[in-house]
């Protein structure tokens, strides 16, 4: 009896260790973080990788000829060398630019459940000896509550490296590393809405010497069924030949950060979304078109004619083709806003007219920046698709003209509100495209929509001087105007006016002496672009003394 016992007791205990031990494989196995060393040479259009600890298989790759740029890129499968099981894909895209320099984005896509860091350590093919590192200030970043956008938790590149060697140089700037889950509301066939909710920022990278040798390490952290990227711009030459431009735009990047892209991949950067999305995330990123054109970057190449900023222009157009191949007619938006989506029926994908306006003036200027004479043409697709939405009545009529309204989509019930900067944009765009093809359609409409702002005349006024945002099918008003977007493109419209040998409005000027008066009163912030334009246009006595100004 004693011994049957013993042995029950001893199959207990052996039963016991054996879940433990199965307990402890599973664990390892698909629950504690998996660490996978990935190696590549950064010289090489085509990045080969190897990998001490799994299976590495390459099984796509290719080229895009792109604008002033062409995209070389490789997907690798990871696996398990002694089990059937895959842990996920890592794809690597160059992106070489006319100048030599490079763009290198890194995906890896985690299949498991698992979360899994890739450790992706790169060496180069020259001998450097010595690094420099030039970190952005991050930290001074207030990530402030925005009333439309919530808490954007993103920040800054990791910093400008700069490399040296006896016969060798080179600068890059790297990235940090964003983990994201991609979303998708699927409608019907031919609809979806498509966004990324960011898991998480990490800044891991580490520089190390090894005797002759520099690495990089970039580790790309991925939870379960997500995605990690980071991006690196390389080059043999100084991105920044002077260093008070390179503190001048790590001023204004920490500044505005929310309106600068970091979050850059090889389909496009990823900007942060406003609340009212589908699929809903508080923190949604995408392809947003009020960031994917770069503007910032232009401006400040404009003024400057550094590297870095050619750079990310070359870029902001292959990021452009990337997203659609044809840029001679409207592009669609990939994300639902459920705001539309209530109030009119209109889901993804639909057409915004303000973004197709930044995208056609991105085209007019790099046009003339990167000397591709064929996107100044391009550009007038926007004309184009203005004077569509007119043939198909899209717009709110006034007593002698009409406002085109802001959205255009197929699956919308009625018709959308038009915003006074909207309609000032599209009125500014069709005067210029007037001014350079001489086509009097273009004319015709852009003088209608003055007239139906100026029907609505100083009702777009409110009680405390500040401008109603929108006009309602039902003439009603709402939403607040942004603080200087609409001024500016009330100056510019007095501006274009006079260019095409129009009188200036005088419900215009009366709408920015009050915008004026009303940012004057609440003290609020103007940059000195808006105060050239005032002083430019007659309006220089309202902001005389002013103080609270910025240089952007």
């Amino acid at each position: 009896m004693i011994k049957k016992f013993k042995f029950k007791h001893i199959i207990g205990m052996l039963a016991a260790f054996l879940f433990i031990f199965i307990g402890i494989q599973v664990y390892f196995l698909f629950f504690k973080t998996l660490h996978i060393q990935v190696k590549g040479n950064l010289m090489n259009e085509n990045v080969e990788l190897q990998a001490n600890n799994v299976k590495l298989e390459k099984i796509k790759s290719g080229t895009k000829t792109l604008i002033k740029s062409k995209d070389y890129f490789t997907t690798y499968k990871l696996s398990s060398p002694q089990f059937s099981r895959e842990y996920g894909k890592f794809t690597v895209t160059v992106r070489k630019l006319d100048n030599n320099d490079v763009f290198v984005f890194t995906k890896f896509q985690n299949q498991t459940k698992q979360p899994i860091i890739i450790d992706l350590s790169l060496s180069f093919g020259q001998d450097f000896t010595s690094y420099k590192v030039t970190r952005f200030h991050s930290e001074k970043i207030k990530h402030e509550h925005d009333p439309t956008l919530g808490v954007d938790p993103t920040s800054t590149p990791h910093g400008l490296i700069e490399l040296k060697g006896k016969r060798a140089y080179a600068n890059m700037m790297l990235s940090k590393n964003y983990n994201s889950m991609e979303l998708i509301k699927k409608y019907n066939q031919t609809q979806q809405s498509k966004l990324r909710e960011l898991i998480k920022e990490t800044d891991g990278t580490e520089i190390t010497k090894k005797g002759h040798h520099i690495l990089i390490n970039m580790p790309h952290f991925a939870e379960g069924q997500s995605l990690s990227e980071s991006w690196i711009l390389y080059s043999n030459q100084p991105l920044f030949n002077k260093k008070e431009n390179f503190k001048e735009w790590e001023k204004h990047t920490l500044k505005e950060y929310k309106k600068i892209n970091k979050w850059y991949t090889a389909e496009g950067p990823f900007g942060k979304l406003p609340w009212s999305i589908e699929p809903s995330t508080k923190l949604g990123y995408g392809r947003y078109f009020a960031l994917v054109h770069d503007r910032r970057y232009v401006d400040h190449y404009e003024n400057t004619k550094e590297r870095y900023f050619y750079d990310f222009i070359v870029n902001s157009v292959a990021n452009l083709l990337t997203y659609d191949s044809q840029l001679n007619k409207p592009i669609p938006t990939e994300i639902t806003s459920t705001w539309l989506k209530d109030n009119y029926g209109i889901i993804a994908p639909y057409y915004d007219t303000r973004f197709n306006e930044y995208i056609a003036i991105h085209l007019k200027r790099i046009s003339k920046l990167l000397d591709v004479p064929e996107y100044r043409n391009m550009s007038l697709f926007y004309a184009d698709y203005l004077l569509k939405q007119v043939k198909k009545e899209n717009y709110i009529k006034t007593d002698n003209g009409y406002i085109i309204c802001d959205f255009y989509g197929k699956t919308q019930k009625k018709k959308t509100h038009a915003s006074l900067n909207h309609s000032l944009g599209e009125m500014n765009f069709l005067l210029e495209s007037y001014l350079e093809t001489g086509k009097k359609e273009y004319l015709a409409v852009a003088l209608n929509i003055k007239k139906g702002i100026e029907d609505v005349g100083d009702k777009w006024i409110k009680d405390n001087k500040d401008l109603w945002y929108q006009l309602n099918p039902n003439f009603t008003f709402h939403g607040k105007d942004y603080p200087l977007l609409t001024l500016e493109d009330l100056l510019k419209a007095q501006n274009n006016l006079e260019k095409a040998g129009i009188n200036r409005s005088k419900i215009f000027d009366q709408l920015i002496k009050s915008k004026t008066q009303y940012l004057v009163n609440h003290k609020i912030e103007m940059t000195k672009k808006v105060i050239a334009s005032l002083q430019q246009e007659g309006f220089g006595d309202l902001v005389k003394n002013y103080t609270n100004i910025s240089d952007y």
